[in-house]
């Protein structure tokens, strides 16, 4: 057998490797504290940290726009507005999240209705942020609204020019919208609290000019003592799959079991398959014991999560890969010694049914953990945050994954730890119960994953200091190639030098004149070189942009009102 052969035969073997062996390992970039990397003269003009309220970065989400990933919004509840004529604050970054702008340019949907009181941002692939944003509490509706310029107040435009999406009947009783999309499609999610607790999605099929479906995602609403959790994903072939949990109250305050569902839609939410599959309507998934959604704890007394955050957002999360072939949820409950832990299923389809694989647990034991998020990157890896919190009052941001379709945790780090402020400190009022919001939020784009998170300021430099803030921040995670693609690279390599070298030998031993120069006979001079090394410093390039418009100021911050 020739060398030639068998370098090929081993290249062939090698691209053979398990299917497993196309899961790269995982790094985890250094958090960006948003506020604290905004211009100076943005960040002492609207007072982030002079003003009582200091909660900036409560409940946020992350949208990336796949066509230009260096084009970033965060969106918490920092800045609200009644206005059409003054827009809520955005954060926005052209420099894939290194630095940040505040800008002031998404409107009410109508003169009187307060945004945001719940919201959430996604870019379709032609690069056009949508909005899913709940508005006019506490008698909230659900608003869609589009813009091609994050920085313009002017290009925002409201579906039905600033009419509510939400069902008629549900009108003044919405609550948490959660978007997702699919080429021209807009699915938004959310709570109904008209009669009892109803999950429904809002479903638009031009994107966003009009939604024309909007039903129940199970078999109607039913009595919960939990928010719901609503939540939705999207695989590239747009089934719409979801999950919520149904809660009933034990005789201990902010305890319940909770039964969590899952279900799916793949004509658009006109149907759902698994409606038939429990009396509620959805695969259940598992139940349990679970801290959540205490209406009768106060900050001075209360067993919210970190004894700061009423989880009145449920503990629920869900993705899917690209192709639809594994859907993954996250759920809480207690495990046996009582501690609240994060639990992950996958889920695959076999026929028109979805089978569930065996439950594994994500989070450490003695440690209370909630507000998950998850996402899958094109290699299949399952990338997931979430927090915890212990005896030594420390809040704890993790990133997990799992690389064998969730059969295993593969890695967990702690992104970020801090100790939180006290509510009062946070929000400057006595009777507000939620330091960190309903949710985080995680995205991916490709093998990318970004992430959002809420926690204490970490920077005090250039006249910026936030370390007395609670603030936006932002992370990405990528791939680490696999050592099996490294094999395989070195391995061609090292096959392409082998034949170069026994092409030379060959010729040598014909013609021991021979040189490979031309191939021409030369006199080889023995010569001794000295090689010196240049250290060369790298550097970033970054665009220079001008900060010299005049910076715009929102009204008062705003935060959560509703009871529920």
């Amino acid at each position: 057998m020739s060398s030639t052969i068998a370098c090929f035969i081993i290249l062939v073997l090698l691209g053979m490797l398990p299917a497993s062996e196309a899961f790269a390992s995982l790094i985890v970039s250094a958090p960006v504290d948003v506020i604290g990397n905004l211009p100076l003269s943005e960040f002492t003009g609207s007072g982030y940290g002079t003003r009582a309220y200091k909660d900036w970065g409560n409940e946020p989400s992350v949208a990336v726009d796949p066509s230009n990933p260096n084009s970033i919004v965060i969106s918490s509840f920092s800045f609200g507005t009644l206005s059409s004529g003054r827009g809520a604050n955005i954060f926005y970054s052209t420099t894939d999240g290194s630095s940040w702008t505040s800008q002031f340019s998404v409107p009410a949907p109508a003169a009187g209705i307060g945004i945001p009181n719940d919201w959430r941002f996604l870019y379709d692939d032609s690069g056009v942020l949508h909005g899913g944003v709940l508005g006019g509490c506490d008698a909230c509706n659900v608003f869609h609204g589009t813009t091609t310029d994050p920085t313009s107040l002017a290009a925002w435009t409201w579906t039905g020019s600033g009419a509510q999406i939400n069902t008629p009947a549900s009108s003044g009783r919405a609550d948490q919208p959660w978007i997702a999309l699919h080429g021209s499609n807009v699915f938004v999610a959310y709570d109904d609290f008209h009669t009892a607790t109803g999950e429904r999605v809002a479903v638009s099929s031009n994107a966003g000019g009009t939604f024309t479906v909007d039903n129940s995602i199970n078999n109607g609403p039913q009595a919960n003592s939990v928010n719901p959790g609503t939540r939705i994903a999207t695989d590239r072939n747009g089934t719409i799959y979801s999950i919520f949990g149904v809660g009933r109250s034990t005789a201990v305050r902010g305890v319940h079991n909770v039964t969590y569902y899952l279900n799916r839609s793949r004509n658009g939410g006109v149907t759902w398959d698994f409606n038939g599959a429990s009396a509620v309507g959805g695969i259940v998934i598992d139940s349990g014991v679970s801290t959540q959604l205490c209406n009768a704890c106060t900050q001075a007394s209360n067993n919210w999560f970190a004894g700061v955050n009423d989880l009145r957002g449920n503990v629920t999360a869900i993705a899917a890969d690209g192709s639809g072939s594994h859907v993954y949820v996250l759920i809480g409950k207690q495990n046996t010694s009582g501690t609240n832990r994060i639990y992950l299923v996958e889920f695959h389809p076999v026929g028109a049914n979805l089978v569930a694989s065996p439950e594994i647990v994500v989070s450490p034991a003695g440690e209370q953990a909630a507000l998950p998020a998850m996402a899958v990157k094109d290699d299949g890896t399952v990338v997931i945050m979430y927090e915890t919190y212990a005896s030594d009052n420390e809040v704890r941001i993790h990133v997990a994954s799992s690389e064998d379709f969730g059969a295993s945790i593969a890695s967990d780090i702690v992104e970020y730890a801090f100790t939180p402020l006290t509510l009062l400190q946070a929000t400057g009022i006595t009777t507000s119960n939620r330091e960190f919001g309903d949710y985080v939020f995680m995205m991916s784009v490709g093998n990318t994953v970004y992430a959002a998170f809420a926690g204490l300021g970490d920077v005090n430099s250039g006249g910026i200091n936030t370390t007395g803030l609670i603030d936006p921040f932002f992370f990405t995670a990528t791939d680490i190639p696999h050592p099996a693609s490294w094999l395989l690279l070195l391995t061609g390599l090292a096959c392409v030098g082998w034949l170069r070298l026994r092409t030379r030998l060959q010729w040598f031993r014909r013609d021991p004149n021979w040189s490979p120069i031309g191939h021409q006979p030369t006199e080889m001079p023995r010569t001794t070189k000295t090689c010196a090394l240049n250290d060369y410093s790298g550097s970033r390039a970054a665009d220079i942009y001008d900060m010299s418009m005049q910076l715009k100021v929102g009204p008062e911050p705003r935060g959560h009102t509703r009871a529920k």
